[in-house]
């Protein structure tokens, strides 16, 4: 049985800390190798979900979990994972307010912007590792992904399409 303080815990920091849901390799580490509430399949699965659903990707944390501790864990992942995090949020956002013009407040914004970027890269490389397992696989990712670089096609039909093809594909 998961001890659900040291699981909401572990959401209120998982939610600190994540940027726009992009912290995929932390929420592994912590779900999936430290505590081993979740195996990897599930996290992938979760993503996904979460990207295919509206609203914000991150509800994929209350399938997570659910998928740990039932009904219990998905109203304890949701909430340690958004509550302190909106607090903490709209306090920056009366901070960021009264100081916008003050030249800390550019540097700490233009600070971010790698950050962002490393942080997205680390969250794709998990989701390949869980996901692209074979050659056809590869394949798929590599043609949605130019896809989405090259052309304007929704994103959504790509993600579709790709999910319907990988089914016929058995992927």
């Amino acid at each position: 049985m998961t001890d659900l303080w040291e699981f909401f815990l572990a959401f209120v920091r998982l939610g600190l800390i994540s940027f726009g849901g992009t912290n995929v390799a932390e929420i592994e580490r912590v779900l999936v190798l430290h505590h081993g509430w979740i195996d990897a399949r599930t996290l992938a699965n979760g993503f996904a979900l979460g990207q295919l659903m509206p609203g914000p990707n991150m509800l994929a944390v209350t399938h997570y979990g659910y998928a740990a501790a039932g009904l219990p864990g998905a109203l304890t992942a949701t909430l340690g994972f958004y509550g302190p995090t909106a607090l903490v949020s709209a306090a920056a956002v009366l901070i960021w307010q009264r100081h916008s013009a003050h030249p800390w407040v550019i540097a700490f914004r233009n600070a971010l912007l790698p950050f962002g970027g490393g942080v997205i890269l680390a969250g794709a490389l998990v989701l390949a590792r869980t996901s692209v397992t074979s050659l056809p696989a590869a394949l798929l990712a590599g043609a949605a992904f130019l896809l989405l670089w090259r052309t304007r096609v929704n994103s959504a039909v790509v993600v579709l399409g790709a999910a319907v093809l990988g089914a016929l594909l058995g992927l």
